[in-house]
């Protein structure tokens, strides 16, 4: 539901493994604060050696491939049916139709669904440990170029480096691969944990990064090996050789992406192992190709009869602003997810619309913003923050892991794009949620994700990675809220601090409720407009009973607008703009059932 990279992203599968269980958690002893008092040292917190097995052969399986899960909702979901069905804890717990596969994307590659991890899992993170960073890479000595392929190396770019400054530079990349290495082994972990035992990993993890001496990410251009290189050289002129299709896979980012920062990106993914790459590849192929016949359709308005903000005021995955890093990020609030009310808007198939364009449009572009604000900045990633306050299991349906998959098929086009996950406001219960997360991630993602269990803790680490100018006013900082941020306003680039519009003509969603009406049942949603202010509101459903909407004035009776709503055929979204409505006043949105039960959105843009 970004999952879906763009606006929106990957949905990742900490959104669909909300619902993990309805299980009852057994009485435990909880962590004392006392207890963790003080951090302990890197290396007593080594775990005991995590039994060894031999490598099995790279199994890149397309999301999209996994069997359907039948909607226990489907038919009736415009019936007045809330909440969700055993059978969908069932089939989440279990895994059987989802976590056997594995997804690739922006946060998910190689995922296992084997409790018995081995310590080989863990290789590619020391390897090419993803650490996060608060400066924007130091600019290389010379421009690096795949016509002069030694510019890869990072023997050419420094040279004979100074020795001392060299040997510190390499101990505390070691010390932050090492901690990178532990917070994965601790919550890839099988033993039980709740929200305290995650959230002290993370304490852990930030206090061992805490590092004298440059850190250097291995694997991008300019700081290669020779083997490294070689594996570069392979990639290159194999997708030469090859069908010309892989080749625009692999530079599906050029517009903010150069060819050299294409290549090793995607050879990061498989720990610069060529054949593992192109298994990736040939999994993205048919999904790209379908896309590319639509220009990866870049009016939504066009193709599905709204503008992005409307989708992302059902699914709240905003980019607003850039990281200290250059690099975009985006927020998702999970509380305000409302999968009935995207239902109203698309079907789950359509979905893949959405997350192309935001791909291909909505993300380059933010990138293209970080690029314009320092142009050191070179990376192709985003920082991605998800706020779980408010969340409630009943926000999740088996629609949900539906979405998922039409969106991982999206994102096997896009891998190694994201820099770190934050999880701030993590419920009491997240434990049970990460059961669920860690066995559908693999290693180095674990690597990437800080969680913290109180708002204020997250936020203060938001303020570590991000400038103030650049957070949303929705945590405090002075940028847009991510209400202005979907709707096309900018954070701030100039000293003043103040937001920047990119569309004079953007309008932002103020009203937003969904309704589910019982038949000939009425239901009313207040609104309330100032002096000059207009408010357009607009109604979808996929609903053929239809409903009676009007709108009317605080102390009248009679509507200044009414109008049926009915959808024109079954199950397929349908949209009706109700009208205008001019302040000042206090207003209603009514609608009442015509024939029968159903399901509405209604919307007001000012």
């Amino acid at each position: 539901m970004a999952k879906l990279k763009s606006n929106l992203g990957c949905i990742s599968s900490l959104f669909t493994c909300l619902n993990s269980s309805k299980k009852k958690r057994k009485n435990g002893k909880k962590n004392n604060a006392s207890d963790n008092k003080r951090v302990e040292k890197l290396d007593k917190l080594e775990q005991p050696p995590l039994e060894k097995r031999p490598l099995s052969p790279p199994n890149i399986g397309s999301i999209g491939s996994c069997g359907s899960v039948a909607s226990a909702r489907s038919s009736v979901f415009f019936e007045t049916n809330e909440g969700t069905d055993d059978e969908w804890f069932q089939e989440v717990d279990s895994f059987d139709s989802f976590a056997k596969h594995e997804i690739d994307g922006q946060f998910f590659f190689s995922a296992k669904d084997d409790p018995k991890i081995s310590q080989e899992t863990f290789e590619g993170i020391h390897l090419y440990p993803p650490i996060p960073t608060i400066d924007v890479d130091p600019a290389l000595t010379s421009p690096v170029s795949t016509t002069n392929m030694e510019t890869l190396l990072r023997s050419y770019q420094y040279g004979e480096e100074d020795v001392q400054q060299s040997k510190q530079n390499k101990e505390a990349t070691e010390i932050a691969a090492l901690a990178l290495e532990h917070q994965a082994q601790r919550l890839m972990s099988t033993d039980k944990k709740d929200a305290n035992d995650i959230f002290n990993s993370t304490s852990v993890l930030l206090e061992d990064l805490k590092l004298p001496g440059i850190v250097s990410e291995k694997g991008f251009p300019g700081a290669l090996t020779e083997e490294e290189l070689e594996a570069v050289k392979r990639f290159k002129s194999e997708l030469e050789s090859r069908d010309p299709i892989y080749t625009e896979i692999v530079r599906s980012l050029s517009v903010v992406e150069k060819e050299a920062y294409s290549l090793c990106r995607w050879l990061r993914s498989r720990k610069f192992d060529v054949d593992a790459v192109f298994e990736l590849l040939n999994e993205a192929k048919e999904h790209y190709e379908k896309a590319k016949k639509h220009n990866f359709y870049p009016n939504l308005e066009d193709s599905l009869g709204f503008a992005r903000d409307v989708f992302l005021s059902q699914y709240p995955e905003v980019y607003c602003g850039n990281a200290r890093n250059g690099c975009p990020v985006m927020y998702m609030r999970l509380g305000s997810i409302q999968p009935e009310g995207i239902k109203c808007l698309l079907s789950i198939e359509d979905a893949e619309q959405v997350y192309w364009n935001g791909m291909k449009y909505g993300y380059t572009d933010r990138l293209e913003e970080g690029r314009r604000i320092n142009p050191a900045f070179v990376r192709t990633e985003n920082m991605t923050v998800y706020d779980f306050e408010g969340v409630s299991r009943s926000q999740v349906n088996s629609d949900t892991l539906d979405m998922i998959k039409v969106a991982a098929k999206v994102m096997n086009s896009f891998p190694e794009t994201l820099h770190c996950l934050l999880i701030i406001n993590a419920p009491s219960w997240f434990g049970l949620v990460w059961t669920v997360v860690r066995k559908v991630i693999d290693a180095r993602t674990a690597s990437k994700i800080e969680v913290f269990t109180s708002s204020k803790k997250g936020i203060a680490r938001m303020q570590d990675l991000i400038d103030n100018s650049q957070i949303p006013s929705d945590y405090g900082g002075a940028g847009p809220s991510l209400a202005q941020a979907a709707a096309g306003v900018s954070a701030a680039n100039g000293s003043n601090g103040a937001s920047k519009p990119q569309d004079s003509s953007s309008k932002v969603v103020v009203l937003n409720k969904v309704m589910h009406l019982k038949k000939h049942q009425e239901k009313r949603k207040d609104f309330e407009l100032k002096e000059g202010q207009t408010m357009t509101v607009t109604i979808y459903t996929r609903c053929t009973n239809g409903a009676t909407a009007a709108i009317i004035c605080e102390g009248s009776e009679s509507p200044i607008i009414e109008k049926d709503v009915v959808g024109k055929d079954d199950d397929t979204p349908y949209s009706m703009v109700l009208g205008e409505v001019k302040g000042p006043g206090k207003f209603d949105v009514r609608l009442k059932s015509i024939s029968g039960p159903g399901v509405f959105l209604i919307l007001g843009k000012m």
